[in-house]
């Protein structure tokens, strides 16, 4: 048998234009993907340097606001010195109202001048009258 003188190179089949464009496609895809992630990258990269993200990764310290000093004592008219916190713990709040609006302890019961009295720390000198 003779032998074969013209050398053929096997040829590649032809890829479908769909196949070829899918393929495109995948690699813009991946490139957007690739650059949208450096983006990103970039953007933590500039906060951290900022300090953007120190509160999550320090520890936090309390900041305590200064609180007001509430006064223990109270001068009333009519009455005088008065500890606040004995008289809310010993009258009720309407007895209170009275003390208030009065100026003084004429409208309360006997029983709440008794609880009352040990709340007073001094007595006011212009409203005690001189007994006879």
């Amino acid at each position: 048998m003779p032998k074969n003188t013209t050398s053929k190179k096997p040829v590649p089949p032809k890829k479908p234009v769909l196949l070829r464009l899918n393929e495109v496609l995948g690699f813009v895809f991946y490139v957007i993907w690739i650059l949208i992630g450096l983006l990103f990258i970039l953007f933590i990269a500039a906060n951290f340097r900022q300090g953007a993200f120190k509160g999550l990764f320090s520890p936090t310290t309390n900041q305590q606001v200064p609180q007001t000093q509430v006064p223990t004592e109270t001068t009333i008219a009519g009455i005088g010195k008065v500890n606040i916190a004995c008289v809310r713990d010993s009258l009720s709040n309407e007895a209170i109202s009275k003390i208030v609006e009065a100026g003084n302890t004429s409208k309360l019961s006997d029983e709440e001048k008794a609880k009352f009295e040990p709340c007073v720390m001094e007595r006011d000198e212009s409203a005690t009258s001189p007994s006879p």
